[in-house]
């Protein structure tokens, strides 16, 4: 049971959309939103203030970006800032990544999402890894991805994907290690999905597996066998592939 009570600050220059996440917020036990400003200099000095355990961040701010306010203010927060920015526009999601942004919400968001956020933000403070300038995302790189599926853009963690596949559809799909599945844009290749991360190994030519999870490899059958809780996925390496898999666990 999580005990430990975050404190949040949101900074909008919409009071509709303020009073609609704080009210989102207040139906979480172990959340207390501790400001909400409309102003970014007045937004600056509550964030000094307060150093919330989360930073709900508008992008469109009046005379300056969020995204840009934030780097200003990087140096001036604690590593114990989660900062979410959120936006009624998906294309800012790569520079809000680039911009060492803990998790991004696009509006108008639905509860399952912002449940995932602060879900995601329980997990890491209770990890004790703080989010840091040397943590910093950019797409394709790094630790943190941002993955289009044919209904949203998703930001997702290394850790958090299991597999890939290629489906009867013609498309990939991505597996979660909650066991969600999401199907990838059309247009998204094998080789976009490799060049996310060095853990991400094609084992087949329609499988590609993050090989943190990887146990083994049985020699007669090449049936890869997942560490728990995972260990009952069927996932087969092919002959082709099989080098691959060697030559990337070396490399690790």
């Amino acid at each position: 049971m999580n005990t430990k009570i975050m404190s949040a600050v949101i900074v909008d220059d919409e009071p509709g959309a303020i009073s609609a996440l704080e009210n989102d917020l207040q139906t979480y036990d172990d959340i207390v939103v501790a400001d909400t400003q409309t102003n970014v200099q007045k937004a600056r000095r509550s964030i000094m203030r307060h150093q919330p355990d989360i930073l709900f961040m508008d992008v469109e701010m009046p005379g300056i970006s969020g995204i840009d306010f934030m780097k200003e203010m990087k140096p001036l927060i604690g590593p114990n800032t989660h900062v979410v920015f959120y936006t009624a526009y998906d294309k800012y999601l790569i520079d809000a990544l680039r911009a060492s942004a803990f998790d991004y919400l696009l509006k108008p968001y639905t509860p399952e999402e912002l449940q995932t956020v602060i879900d995601r933000v329980r997990t890491d403070s209770r990890s004790g890894i703080s989010v840091s300038a040397s943590q910093t995302a950019t797409a394709g790189s790094g630790d943190r991805f941002a993955v289009q599926t044919v209904d949203r853009l998703m930001l997702l963690r290394r850790q958090e994907i299991l597999y890939f596949h290629y489906d009867d559809s013609r498309c990939w799909v991505i597996t979660l290690t909650s066991m969600e599945e999401h199907r990838l844009r059309r247009t998204t290749k094998a080789k976009d999905i490799l060049a996310m991360s060095s853990t991400f190994v094609k084992v087949s030519a329609s499988c590609i597996l993050n090989i943190d999870y990887l146990a083994s490899v049985e020699y007669t059958t090449l049936r890869c066998v997942l560490f728990p809780p995972f260990n009952n996925v069927e996932i087969m390496a092919s002959r082709r592939h099989y080098s691959e898999i060697r030559e990337a666990l070396r490399l690790l």
